[in-house]
């Protein structure tokens, strides 16, 4: 039993981590916070993290009442969800190298806010995928409690794991470089392409078009 639920928060951690994608949001991260001293960019980056945090558990908690609301069904949502998650695999697959470049004006302090919720929160790290992916695991009838403490216990974790990864942006483009970054993501995009055609299957189960 105990085993079953340690291999079951592995498989949701891992999931989130590529969802997060923190060494894919390297470059984006430093395109938009290169122009800013060191202290600018961990504030950007720690208001990033904990709004994208938020708006996640919101819909981590407010999930399965969205889904009753609105009448939709797991199974409905799992294929749904795998649609989604597909298409940003294909993306990442498809995707070319994203070039680092310095914004040309310096922006307010207040400004650095809006940098935070946008891009960054939203869409790079609490985007789509991640979102519909987090309702999967906790808005699914019927309420698991355990799965859903996994669920939110897997995604501090990955947020603990983005902000440290984003922290060191420009280390690890100087380590692995922008071609290291690259190869990652195509890896990382073919996982979740398998991932997502798993959703597709088990939400086809859960209609009963598959034993």
């Amino acid at each position: 039993m105990n085993t079953d639920i340690f291999s079951q928060f592995l498989k949701i951690f891992f999931t989130f981590i590529i969802l997060l994608d923190p060494l894919g949001n390297t470059p984006p991260f430093l395109a938009v916070a290169a122009a800013y001293d060191r202290k600018t960019q961990l504030h950007i980056l720690k208001e990033a993290v904990i709004i994208a945090g938020g708006v996640l558990f919101i819909f981590a908690v407010f999930g399965h009442f969205i889904l009753t609301f609105f009448g939709i069904t797991a199974g409905a949502f799992y294929i749904s969800g795998g649609i989604i998650l597909f298409t940003i695999a294909l993306d990442m697959i498809q995707s070319k190298p994203r070039a680092r470049h310095t914004p040309r004006s310096t922006l307010d302090s207040e400004q650095t806010t809006m940098i935070a919720v946008f891009p960054l929160a939203i869409p790079l790290i609490a985007g789509p995928g991640m979102i519909t992916t987090i309702m999967l695991y906790t808005a699914s009838s019927p309420f698991n409690f355990i799965t859903f403490v996994m669920a939110v216990t897997a995604l501090v974790l990955g947020l603990f794991i983005e902000y440290f990864v984003l922290r060191s942006a420009s280390l690890l483009v100087r380590v692995i470089g922008t071609t290291g970054l690259f190869v990652l993501e195509k890896i990382v995009g073919l996982i979740l392409a398998g991932l997502s055609v798993q959703l597709v299957y088990d939400g086809l189960q859960k209609l009963g078009l598959f034993i």
